[in-house]
């Protein structure tokens, strides 16, 4: 999965909860920083047909947030 595609994900599952633009946002960005700060660093996705570490990964997802 893409980056902006998780975003996005991401973003549809704190909207079908909270029913707001902007705190469906901030919790998708906690969500993601809950999983950056775990320190996982051992697995890795593929990204098209590179591999990212999981951490790399979310990263990515939250400057795509952050847009």
């Amino acid at each position: 999965m893409e980056p902006n595609k998780k975003a996005i994900e991401l973003y549809e599952k704190m909207w079908d909860i909270y029913q707001h633009d902007g705190i469906a946002i901030e919790c998708a960005i906690v969500s993601v920083d809950e999983i950056i700060n775990t320190g996982i660093h051992l697995d890795y996705i593929r990204v098209g047909a590179h591999m990212l570490s999981l951490v790399e990964f979310y990263t990515e997802v939250k400057v795509e947030l952050n847009k």
